[in-house]
């Protein structure tokens, strides 16, 4: 397995919307402590998508001078704010996850690893242990989705929708490719990976503790509805 080192350098892409109270505090000690166990470099790349309370980036901002912060002029989605910080990511190892950073930091490692070693994009993958901790609700439409991508359209990569995926620049091409700007904006990339026959690796990941989940209303799901009719048919 290729070691990491402090000179490697590593992109690190946040999506972030009203980021909570104590959050800039919070992502800087999470930072610190990744870069320890990764032994790298990790650039953070902060998406603003359209927040109406900043103040938090800005205090992250002061914690740690070298983010790179970028601001969607109103909240367009999940998509376009990864597009936005992986348009501006130059290193050949660039991992997106989300704000709170819900897996454990190994299972970040573990990205990393996969495309040191040679891996175009790197999944995180989600094992049956993990729907131990997720609400019902969202457990069942997760379920229902990996059911029907696996047994009704034989889709090669069944879980899509982990917040935890990375890629070199071959990949990164691939991603600027993608037009969902909300969260299917990982299955539309998935599909176009598959198709152009990048080397795809799955990581098996790890839930953190205690991590809260936001809600998925049916104001969410209808849309994600259309993007799904439009990637299949992609």
């Amino acid at each position: 397995m290729t070691l990491l080192s402090t000179s490697t350098n590593i992109d690190l892409v946040l999506p972030v919307l009203n980021p909570h109270i104590n959050w800039a505090e919070k992502t800087h000690a999470t930072h610190l402590e990744l870069e320890r166990i990764m032994n790298a470099k990790i650039n953070l790349i902060i998406v603003d998508d359209g927040s109406t309370e900043q103040s938090e980036i800005g205090k992250l901002a002061q914690l740690h001078p070298t983010t790179t912060v970028l601001f969607s002029r109103k909240n367009f989605g999940k998509g376009h704010a990864l597009r936005l910080g992986i348009d501006a990511a130059k290193s050949d190892c660039i991992i997106f996850t989300d704000a709170d950073f819900p897996y454990e930091l190994t299972s970040i490692k573990a990205i990393a690893d996969k495309l040191m070693n040679g891996a175009d994009v790197a999944l995180g993958h989600r094992e049956q242990d993990y729907y131990a901790s997720v609400p019902w609700f969202r457990k069942g439409i997760s379920e229902s989705f990996r059911f029907v991508l696996k047994s009704i359209l034989k889709f090669p990569i069944t879980d899509t929708q982990c917040g935890l995926k990375g890629m070199n620049q071959n990949g990164k091409s691939i991603f600027m490719q993608t037009d969902i700007n909300r969260f299917l904006v990982d299955m539309e990339f998935i599909k176009l990976a598959v198709r152009q026959k990048v080397k795809i690796s799955p990581v098996v990941v790890q839930l953190r503790p205690n991590v809260q989940f936001s809600k998925m209303g049916i104001g969410v799901l209808i849309p994600e509805l259309i993007n799904f009719i439009k990637v299949i048919f992609l």
